[in-house]
């Protein structure tokens, strides 16, 4: 099926499902702050092949994934919009995958090298505090 441009359509949601990230801009269910990403791309490559994964990803119930601010567990709710405290163990952020993203984004978007998680959370995604003092899951 192509679009009217020329395009394959299907290419086009494979492409945009490969790339797709939770974007809730919701309150987080135990602290209540707002959670403008849920940056899933930061979670542990073989956590990423994961039912739980998943679900998270395509705003399902079915996994969870700790807050950046209190490391609550959450995930999202039936309605595919809400999220809401969870049980299930949650998936936590690589401190890797996390410090790199806060390296590159520092070199592109403020001209230094050694931006923290921090600072890449709280200026690029508008998430002040979160990742401050956080359990990465490479962490004892």
């Amino acid at each position: 099926m192509y679009n009217a441009m020329g395009l394959c359509v299907s290419k086009i949601v494979e492409k945009k499902a490969r790339m797709a990230t939770p974007w809730p801009d919701k309150p987080c269910p135990h602290c209540g702050e707002t959670i403008t990403d849920l940056v899933m791309e930061m979670v542990p490559d073989p956590d990423q092949s994961t039912s739980e994964y998943a679900a998270i990803v395509n705003r399902k119930p079915g996994g969870a994934v700790t807050c950046p601010y209190c490391e609550g567990a959450m995930e999202y709710a039936a309605n595919g919009d809400d999220l809401v405290q969870s049980t299930k163990e949650p998936l936590r952020y690589s401190r890797p995958k996390t410090e790199e993203r806060a390296r590159r984004y520092g070199e592109v978007f403020l001209n230094r090298h050694d931006v923290t998680p921090e600072e890449w959370a709280g200026h690029d995604k508008g998430m002040v505090g979160a990742f401050k003092g956080y359990r990465y899951a490479e962490d004892p």
